[in-house]
């Protein structure tokens, strides 16, 4: 394995390892006077405003220095968010550092992406990556709750260890980045990419940055090559499953445990693993790999009701097998980081965004049509022709 996927694959599985290993211990982070929902809200959703503000900013500026070199940022962010967390109680620091953590997603993962199509095996690369992904959340939340009775800080002082090996692992590239060109881009060899650039005139972006001409060059990309439909996917197919596993806790109350609960969400990230290792070594055409992918989703959302265990299984399936089929849609107009920073967007928008919003309609119409709802949306996205 080279260095640089060693340093990619090591710090996704810290990154979402330290991210979810906040989520079991929420009430005590925010304090026993203060465990209101509103404040575990803000530790739990400042991470992903972090993101969502960042991840094209962060994107374009991978264009401009370098993938390796924002995605080393987006490490060092991590680090420093994680030691934030581990050593301070204030609300007011932890608030802030989640916020910070989501600056390092926000770095990391457009120039991760950006350098993982590029590869020759990028679409079996993106598959291991996504395994990676998964385990690290489902790690997180497990080890954050088994070893809570040690301290509630354990998993987090882990996986910010761990984050701080994959830093340690960038360190001897650090001499190649701080000496590399101004663009930071390295020449692509004949034969080491399988997709192919969007051809339109765009905006020299090694210059300083002109909005207008971003303005201009997002139109291109997002309209003319056909980004929207991957990004609508993206969109809808993280926010009809978010409406489920945002509302499945209140719903579920009257017929399944807690430890019932959570062993169906842990199915979902093993179901993830599993499909995106399997979509990222199948021939199959990415066409076929996103139909697949929002299918199992929608039929997912559909057993909820009935079967929760299978239901979340499914749904993990979906979602794991989808994202590698998106991700080399995307890769076919480009793989800058530009492009896969508006691509990051769509799955964060639709995580933040679209489980408000459904949730509006759970009291006139109850959960159960909501969530029926939501399949049917899925389903309907098998109508969007990907070019």
């Amino acid at each position: 394995m080279n260095s640089k996927k060693l340093i990619l694959y090591s710090s996704v599985f810290a990154i979402q390892g330290l991210t979810n290993a906040i989520i079991p211990v929420l009430p005590e982070l925010a304090g026993e006077g203060n465990a209101s929902p509103a404040i575990s809200s803000l530790l739990y959703s400042g991470y992903f405003i972090g993101a969502f503000l960042t991840l094209l900013p962060f994107g374009i500026l991978a264009d401009r220095i370098g993938n390796l070199k924002v995605a080393g940022l987006g490490i060092t962010l991590t680090v420093i968010s994680g030691l934030f967390i581990s050593f301070f109680d204030n609300l007011w620091i932890l608030g802030i550092s989640r916020f910070v953590e989501g600056l390092g997603c926000g770095a990391f993962f457009p120039a991760a992406f950006s350098m993982i199509v590029e590869w020759e095996d990028s679409q079996r690369s993106m598959g291991e990556f996504n395994f990676l992904l998964n385990a690290g959340l489902a790690a997180g939340v497990f080890f954050s709750g088994i070893l809570a009775e040690m301290g509630i800080k354990t998993a987090i002082n882990i996986f910010t260890i761990l984050a701080g090996f994959s830093l340690a692992l960038l360190l001897p590239e650090a001499r190649k980045l701080v000496y590399s060109d101004s663009s930071g881009r390295k020449k692509k060899k004949t034969g080491t990419s399988n997709h192919k650039e969007f051809t339109g005139k765009l905006p020299e972006t090694s210059m300083t940055p002109e909005p207008a001409g971003y303005m201009e060059k997002f139109g291109q990309v997002f309209s003319e090559s056909g980004l929207w439909k991957i990004w609508g996917i993206s969109v809808l197919l993280y926010g009809a499953t978010g409406i489920l596993t945002a509302n499945y806790a209140d719903y579920s109350a009257d017929f399944l445990t807690k430890p019932e609960l959570g062993l169906a969400i842990a199915a979902s990230y093993v179901a993830a693993m599993l499909s995106s290792l399997a979509a990222g070594r199948t021939g199959a055409d990415y066409k076929k790999i996103v139909r697949t992918g929002l299918i199992l989703a929608a039929a997912g959302v559909l057993l909820s009701v009935k079967a929760p265990l299978m239901a979340f299984f499914l749904i993990g399936a979906g979602g794991g097998a989808a994202i590698i089929g998106l991700v080399t849609a995307t890769s076919r107009i480009s793989s800058s980081g530009f492009t896969m920073g508006i691509f990051n967007t769509g799955i964060y928008a639709g995580l933040g965004i679209i489980p408000v919003f459904g949730s509006i309609f759970i009291e006139p119409l109850g959960y159960e049509k909501v969530f029926l709802g939501s399949s049917l949306v899925l389903l309907m996205m098998l109508f969007i022709k990907l070019e």
